[in-house]
């Protein structure tokens, strides 16, 4: 028997993890005819197959290919944008329409080895603007047969190319200042380590504090910094710094929250770190439960008085 799981890439392909089995040979599987739609979308990458992706319908007349590719960064004026591109393919589509009706191989007369296959998500069109998700044949283990029509494809001309974009990766604004463009962090009592003991360094000569605009919806509880986009930057003198530090390294109290902070910082201490060690940073939530991080990745209630001093 295979087993067949959905997993997602950073670019955004569709996976199918064939499981180890002993399939005897026997017959191509049979492919489906896929659903006539009006409308398409970039699909979720954990769908898998597309939903009613197959073979194009004889009746239906193919003028142009389109994929959705993942992952795809465009550069504006405030920095770059990740999100989705739709290319749309034309000329001659006739090698490429065989390719992919060809039949799938024979079931494995062997074990297959468990390995992951990407699939891209391809559309065909007609003239009337409707589309059809399309199939790749399978290999005998499971994995598209996909030399023949990604060969095809990259011989057809790319007409159109349309970008949606699912979100900001950077901001120019925030490289200036020597932030992060988001801020995330996931304490790690959150996640079910012990805690530690930490001590604040000796000697701090202030702080850069990165402020942050949570972007994630205010009914969804999310932990400390979790989506928060860049906002402005301030500095911090010796004494504030030092009292950041000392604030973060109380004893780990585990805060529960149910509360999403809208406002957020990141305080990056100016302190002598050893050789190789990591950047000292404190997150601490402005609102919400106003929880504070400290370089141990351990959850604590941010002293009141550490709140007017980190609000710009």
């Amino acid at each position: 028997m295979r087993i067949r799981v959905a997993l997602a890439t950073g670019s955004g392909t569709l996976l199918l993890l064939a499981g180890c089995a002993s399939i005897p040979l026997g017959p191509p599987p049979v492919r489906e005819v896929a659903t006539v739609s009006d409308t398409m979308s970039c699909p979720d990458p954990m769908l898998n197959p597309l939903p009613g992706a197959g073979l194009v319908p004889e009746d239906f007349e193919v003028v142009a290919v389109l994929e959705c590719a993942d992952g795809v960064t465009r550069e504006d004026a405030d920095g770059v944008l990740a999100g989705n591109e739709v290319r749309r393919y034309e000329d001659d589509l006739t090698e490429f329409l065989a390719a992919m009706a060809a039949p799938s191989d024979p079931g494995p007369a062997a074990v297959c080895p468990a390995i992951g296959y990407g699939f891209r998500a391809l559309w065909a069109t007609d003239a009337a603007g409707r589309f059809v998700p399309m199939s790749f044949p399978l290999t005998a283990c499971g994995g598209p047969k996909e030399d023949e029509p990604f060969a095809a494809l990259a011989r057809l001309e790319i007409v159109d190319r349309a970008f949606s974009a699912a979100g900001r990766v950077e901001l120019h604004d925030a490289t200036a200042a020597g932030c992060a463009t988001r801020a995330g962090v996931a304490p790690l009592d959150v996640l079910g380590w012990a805690p530690t003991e930490t001590q604040p360094p000796a000697d701090v000569a202030g702080a850069l504090v990165c402020v942050y605009h949570a972007e994630a919806p205010a009914s969804t509880p999310t932990v400390v910094g979790d989506g928060g986009l860049f906002a402005a930057a301030f500095s911090l003198d010796a004494d504030d710094a030092a009292a950041v530090l000392e604030a973060s390294a109380a004893p780990p109290a585990g805060v529960e929250c149910a509360e999403t902070a809208s406002r957020l910082v990141v305080v990056h201490p100016d302190v002598t770190a050893a050789a190789g060690s990591a950047p000292l940073t404190v997150t601490v939530e402005l609102d919400g439960c106003q929880r504070i991080v400290g370089t141990d990745l351990q959850t604590r209630s941010a002293p009141p008085a550490l709140i007017p001093l980190l609000s710009p």
